[in-house]
């Protein structure tokens, strides 16, 4: 899925506008927030854009294709669009059985589809995410949608409080025998490659 961002009745722009503000969030989305000093409030999607009209919360915290799917640009004209505080993985699973039931040259084709797959879904979402937006700008005018995007200082900010978080979920997986920290240099590393390939 897309990265997580903020989408708001009011503009997010600092640590200082975040402070207690309600946000819907669910699972690590809301220890995130709590982190950086709002208010989570887990409910699922399908009960946000009652919750945003009634007041209960004040934005949402998840992939932007949701200003459009569930129609939250009604609700949130402003979007925090680069802060990128969670992804959810998306996976291709099958049946561990039926797996091994397949012969060598059929697992070697669906093995070797992984890239492509991968390549196919990032695009799916990204091209999906700027329709949503495209269409959230220009159905909802008055007042318009805006994107505001973080300082590199204000982002230093928020990911410092956000780095505990980090070397626990590291230490934690690295006691379970696995190469946490070498699994999160490769991420990070790719990260700044792609960002910069793909800075939309």
């Amino acid at each position: 899925c897309p990265p997580a961002n903020i989408m708001s009745m009011k503009p997010i722009r600092s640590l200082e506008d975040l402070k207690g503000y309600e946000l819907r969030a669910s699972g690590t989305g809301a220890k995130i927030l709590q982190l950086l000093g709002a208010k989570a409030v887990g409910m699922p999607q399908s009960d946000v854009p009652e919750a945003l009209q009634k007041g209960v919360i004040k934005g949402n915290v998840s992939s932007l294709e949701v200003m459009k799917d569930f129609k939250y640009a009604e609700y949130c004209r402003h979007v925090t669009g680069n802060v990128n505080l969670f992804v959810v993985s998306f996976a291709v699973v099958m049946n561990q059985g039926k797996w091994d039931a397949l012969p060598a040259d059929v697992k070697k084709v669906i093995d070797d589809l992984g890239r492509e797959q991968a390549i196919w879904t990032g695009q799916y979402v990204d091209n999906h995410v700027k329709e949503a937006m495209k269409w959230s700008s220009q159905t909802y005018t008055n007042p318009p949608v805006q994107v505001y995007k973080l300082s590199p200082q204000e982002l230093s900010r928020w990911y410092a409080l956000l780095k505990p978080m980090t070397d626990q979920y590291v230490s934690d997986v690295s006691a379970k025998g696995l190469p946490a920290k070498a699994i999160l240099e490769d991420v990070l590393k790719l990260k700044e490659k792609y960002s910069k390939e793909f800075p939309d």
